[in-house]
């Protein structure tokens, strides 16, 4: 297992994990969208990561099948799912190919992946197909606000466009609109809302750190020889531009859900 996926794995733990109030939110607006009466609910996870979404919802005592292509995320998940693994499944795959049968689970939960897959639509296929009928499309994603966190990035991509690398940001929001049509095309009514919002502090050497571990979507096509030759510029500039790097800053978060029930 590279060594660089595995650290990656455990950044994504410590930057972009949710406060323990934040996800219990999240799981009751999950079971709630789910509505599963009568019958042990089912969910699969496509793109799993280390279980940020998943604990609190394994903790409820749902059976779980937890779908990730990269090891590093998928062992992260394994050791701190590691008391309650009864319930718990591992699937080292692909979410474009997803080796489940046809109607199988009651939700598929997707969060922050449609965007990473160029060819969306195999994924999206495979995630309808496993459902049961009835069942529910679970999509959450995040946003954030914080004028420092925006100024840090906005440097680095101009560091990295001054490279002669394009930086693509905003695919996020225009797959979540790609594949929102898609389902209505299908006939489906996704309906979406806001679950909650909580401030955070985050330092602007967290901020840094999240960027130099490519713990973002949009810094993940950019080569590695540039990425790795900006960094130290961007953390100097933030240096002089800052002063403290440890000092703390207030950043907004959300999080949002789009529930989308089969027929």
């Amino acid at each position: 297992m590279p060594k660089a996926s595995v650290r990656m794995a455990y950044a994504y733990d410590r930057l972009r994990a949710y406060p323990p109030e934040v996800a219990g939110r999240i799981a009751t607006a999950i079971g709630n969208a789910l509505g599963v009466r009568g019958e042990e609910a089912v969910l699969l996870e496509l793109g799993v990561g280390t279980g940020r979404i998943a604990l609190p919802l394994i903790a409820r005592g749902y059976r779980y099948l937890a779908l990730d292509k990269d090891p590093a995320m998928l062992e992260v998940f394994r050791q701190k799912a590691a008391g309650v693994m009864r319930k718990v499944r591992l699937i080292e795959a692909d979410a474009r190919a997803i080796p489940l049968p046809d109607e199988s689970v009651h939700g598929v939960i997707v969060v922050h992946l449609w965007h990473l897959l160029p060819d969306w639509p195999k994924a999206l296929a495979e995630a309808l197909r496993v459902l049961k009928p009835g069942g529910v499309l679970l999509e959450g994603w995040d946003e954030m606000e914080a004028e420092e966190e925006r100024r840090i990035q906005e440097r680095w991509r101009s560091l990295v466009e001054a490279e002669g690398v394009e930086v693509v940001r905003g695919l996020h929001r225009r797959r979540l609109e790609e594949v929102g049509e898609a389902l209505k095309r299908l006939g489906l009514k996704p309906k979406a809302r806001e679950v909650v919002r909580w401030q955070e502090v985050r330092t602007f050497r967290q901020a840094l750190e999240a960027l130099e571990e490519r713990l973002y979507s949009f810094t993940q096509l950019v080569p590695e020889e540039v990425h790795e030759g900006i960094m130290p510029r961007l953390w100097a500039w933030a240096q002089g531009e800052f002063g403290d790097l440890d000092r703390p800053f207030s950043l907004e978060r959300s999080f949002s859900l789009r529930a989308t029930r089969m027929a």
